[in-house]
């Protein structure tokens, strides 16, 4: 092996035409083909993915979890401290007051955009009785502005 071919080895461009043609008659054989290069020959790898060259794409953990968006629609200010909750967990959350009545409402809206806005996050009114909580870690892209400064 030449100097070269060290070289291309460690950058990860090794050619093994031994270890390809005996790796691919031990394969079983399935209806997917193996991979070629640009010359013509069989890849290392199956298109399953089962390699560890650099540079190879790999899937992603499907196992990812999901964001949860809470809708509350409190009747009464004892809820308020639950639906802070969920702000502090860094949910975002959906509050309609369109049942509440107006005082108690108002109260409600006050407690959380005071816990919002210790949390560094936003609030955004969406219709009348309907606002928006973004914690932190929720980014808010508002296409239109003018759709949530509608009275």
């Amino acid at each position: 092996m030449g100097w070269m071919d060290r070289l291309l080895s460690l950058i990860g461009f090794e050619v093994e035409e031994e270890v390809v043609e005996a790796a691919a008659a031990e394969e079983p054989q399935d209806a997917t083909p193996a991979p070629r290069r640009r010359d013509g020959r069989p890849s290392r790898e199956r298109a399953e993915g089962g390699g560890s060259r650099p540079g190879q794409l790999v899937p992603l953990a499907s196992g990812a979890r999901s964001q949860r968006v809470v809708i509350a629609r409190p009747r009464s200010f004892e809820e308020v401290q639950e639906i802070a909750e969920h702000l502090k967990n860094r949910r975002p959350l959906i509050l309609n007051l369109e049942d509440t009545d107006k005082e108690t409402a108002q109260r409600i809206l006050n407690f959380l955009s005071g816990t919002i806005y210790a949390l560094n996050g936003e609030m955004h009114r969406i219709a009348n009785g309907v606002v928006f909580f973004a914690p932190q870690n929720v980014e808010t892209v508002v296409d239109r502005p003018d759709f949530l400064t509608r009275d």
